[in-house]
Formats: C-alpha cells, structure tokens, sequence
C-alpha cells in the first residue's frame, strides 16, 4: 500500500459505544486473577496464571508493557492499549493498520533479534512488566536473563484456538482496565466463530473435505500435528495434509519438500505469503501439482495482522475467510465483506472501504519495513 493510503483510510476513531456497551463486562475484568493489596488498602497487584501455569504477580493497570511477543503486541494496540506498550517485536510496528490505530507505534523500541531479547535496551525502557512468548521461555539462558531482571515476566503460548483465547484473556488481565474489556469482547467473538464454523463443518461430508496444504512464509515449512495452523484449518471442514500425515514430524513446524508436497498433492493451498503463491503459480517444478493446474493457490489476507498466521490474532477472520472461500455451498449465506468490515467497524473503530478491503483480502501491501532492529 502505498504511503498516500494509509491517509486515506485515516478514519480511524474510537466508537464510543465500545467503552459503554463493553461496560457490562467490567465487573467481570478481574476473573481469574487474584487481588493483593497492601496494608489492607486499594489493591496494587494482582496474580494471573500464564501460559505455562506459572502464577504470576503483576501490577494493577500498568502503565509500562514490554509486550515481546507479536500477538501480544498486535493485541494491545487492538485493544487501546498502545500507550501501554514500551517494547515489541519490529514486525507489530510494520503493520500500518496498526499503526493508523496507534500512530505513536512507530517509535517503540524493538528489543529483539532472531526473537533473542537485548536485555540492555530492553530494560531502558523501563518496563513495569514483560511478556514474552512461550518459545523466550523455553531457552534457558533467556529465562536467566529474565530471572537476573527481577521483573514480573508473563509467558504466553498456544498450540489450538482454545488455547489461543486463553492467552487473549491472560494479555487483557495484564494490561487491566478498558483493555481488558476489549480483549475479552474479541475472545468472546473468537468463540462465535468457531462456534460458526463448526456447525458448518459438521453438514461436510467425508469425501467432500478440501484437502488443503499450509505454507509458513517458506513453502516447505508448514504445520505439524500439534499446532494452531492445523487446528483453525479443521475447524473450517479443511483437511491439513501435513498435520493429518502420520509420517510427518509431530510438532508446532514441519519441515517439508517439494518432493513430499507432489506426495500429498492438496487441493489447495493457503501461503503466508504472497511470494510464495507466486512462486507455486510461476516456477515449472510446482506446474504438476493439482492446485497449481487448478489455480487455487490463495494468499491468506492481511489486515490489522496477518489472519491466521501463528503468532497473529486475527485467526478467527482466516477461518471465516478459508470457509467461504473452499466451501461457498457450506458457508452460503455469509457476506465475507460485510462481516469483515462491521469487524472491524465494531471492534477496532476502523471503517473499510472497498478498496481497503481488497487490498486486505491481496495479502499485499499493508505491511512496511519499520527499519528498527529485529524487524
């Protein structure tokens, strides 16, 4: 998208119905974390069960957020919290919906690289408290260096959608107040359309089931059994060939090859990356497979974040979007357009017209290089 566009679609204000007709969730807001309060006065902290079921003490509403994971990054802002937000990954900042909703996104630190936290520009920041993304976590001399801070740090993590509204609803506890209302209307929209799509999936007979193949931004790195990628794909009705193989790897990625992709020969395929739909329909040694010859090779969209991209929010938009797009019989009655736009309308205050909406449905175009280490 050109630079000119985002101006354009600058009609990004705060509806402010959201803060009243979300009101109603407020008195919910602390369920699930647990009050702490000194000398019997106000509370000034409150203990949330992360990911990885540590429990976790954190202050009340902060201020300052180290959000160094792209989902929790991506999700503040959605939620209204961006000025909360102190440090995230570079790739939260190129996103220029994102960006038109929190225009001061551009200048937070990214203190990341090859998802390895520098610690000294981390803690310049001044952070009241950090989250970072189950993968941090998991190396050890990460955690160390977390530990050796001596600041509440809060994992988060998923593998299934399930497990995905969790960390949805975990971030909202975190950030406190508004935000926390608003992460869980979106948790609660989430399970709407799962719920959709399920009931569709349902009336989709064995032998009418796409058999569809998922590419992670490289062509041959695609979903394992265990992961969110196969769980959204299934829930639409899809087959995901690569997680349904018992002789692929059982994890989170899965390491293919050209050679394993003309094996299980998809019906369909659903890139991250536009790059990679035109390499599939551009290059002789994908011109045997069926749906090259077929042309249904699809971009998944890109919008406020990449839909159903793993560490992005945005899956249950891919799920409506997959649906309609393999199965328009199955899911007849749904206006793609139309839920997208009151979406976003409703949720985000971003009004998209007919042009923003092609351009999010392209995959291209509303991403930017933020020029910041760990980009």
């Amino acid at each position: 998208m050109a630079e000119t566009t985002t101006s354009k679609h600058s009609m990004l204000s705060r509806r402010s119905f959201i803060a009243g007709a979300f009101a109603v969730l407020s008195s919910l807001a602390l369920d699930g974390c647990q009050s702490n309060s000194v000398d019997g006065g106000a509370s000034t902290t409150i203990t949330v069960t992360d990911s990885v079921g540590r429990s976790v003490e954190v202050p009340r509403d902060p201020d300052r957020i180290a959000g160094l994971d792209s989902f929790t990054g991506e999700l503040m802002v959605m939620c209204g919290a961006g000025p909360k937000l102190v440090a995230t990954p570079g790739g939260v900042v190129s996103d220029l919906l994102l960006r038109e909703i929190y225009p001061d996104l551009v200048d937070v630190p990214a203190p990341m690289a090859n998802s390895a936290i520098n610690m000294e520009t981390l803690l310049e920041t001044n952070p009241q408290v950090i989250i970072i993304k189950e993968d941090v976590y998991s190396v050890k001399g990460q955690r160390a260096l977390l530990d050796k801070a001596n600041l509440p740090y809060v994992v988060v993590g998923y593998t299934t959608m399930d497990e995905q509204i969790f960390a949805m609803e975990l971030v909202g506890q975190v950030c406190g107040g508004e935000a926390e209302t608003r992460a869980n209307a979106l948790a609660d929209y989430y399970r709407e359309c799962i719920d959709e799509c399920s009931r569709r999936a349902a009336d989709i007979s064995d032998d009418e089931r796409i058999r569809v193949y998922h590419s992670i931004n490289a062509l041959v790195t695609t979903d394992g059994a265990d992961s969110l990628g196969r769980d959204w794909i299934e829930s639409v009705g899809a087959i995901d060939v690569s997680a349904e193989d018992p002789d692929a790897f059982s994890a989170t990625d899965y390491m293919s090859s050209l050679e394993q992709i003309y094996a299980w020969d998809p019906d369909v395929f659903v890139c991250n990356s536009a790059d990679t739909t035109e390499y599939l329909l551009a290059k002789d040694n994908c011109a045997g497979l069926t749906a090259v010859k077929n042309k249904r090779c699809h971009t998944i969209p890109v919008g406020a974040t990449r839909w159903g991209q793993r560490g992005s929010v945005e899956t249950y938009l891919a799920m409506l979007w997959l649906g309609v797009t393999v199965y328009p019989d199955h899911y007849a009655g749904i206006d793609l357009q139309e839920r997208v736009t009151s979406y976003y309308h409703d949720y985000l205050g971003v009004e998209v017209d007919d042009e923003l909406y092609a351009q999010m449905l392209s995959g291209v175009g509303l991403r930017k290089q933020s020029g910041k280490a760990g980009s």
